[in-house]
């Protein structure tokens, strides 16, 4: 999912069923490639906002699309935790950076250098 409203709309949902909504953890994936990121979204029948593909063909015109990606997953990230989601799931494909950068902008972490990960 790339919008907060996606993944409090299922937590809503599992609540009406009985599932502790609480106890879920949503999955987050740090955009590290727009284009593959794109692809295995589309592959797995989720929504992509144009908004999303909009504010990507910019980044990537002005070779900003790793701020844009720290930016876009710490908003969500906030936005999910000011939600009462009380864990995060972060997939980093062996790729740490970004994941760094966001739990530092979230506040979670001091940073720091990664060394002998993966």
């Amino acid at each position: 999912f790339f919008e907060t409203e996606t993944f409090l709309r299922f937590r809503d949902a599992c609540a009406k069923a009985g599932i502790d909504g609480d106890t879920l953890v949503p999955g987050i994936f740090p955009i590290e490639n727009w284009k593959g990121a794109r692809n295995f979204a589309k592959r797995c029948g989720t929504v992509i906002p144009a908004w999303l593909d909009d504010a990507f063909d910019k980044a990537v015109r002005d070779d900003r699309q790793d701020l844009l990606a720290t930016a876009i997953c710490s908003e969500l990230c906030s936005e999910l935790l000011e939600e009462g989601v009380q864990k995060l799931h972060f997939y980093t494909l062996n790729r740490p950076e970004l994941t760094r950068d966001v739990c530092f902008a979230l506040g979670l972490t001091p940073k720091v250098a990664l060394e002998n990960v993966a």
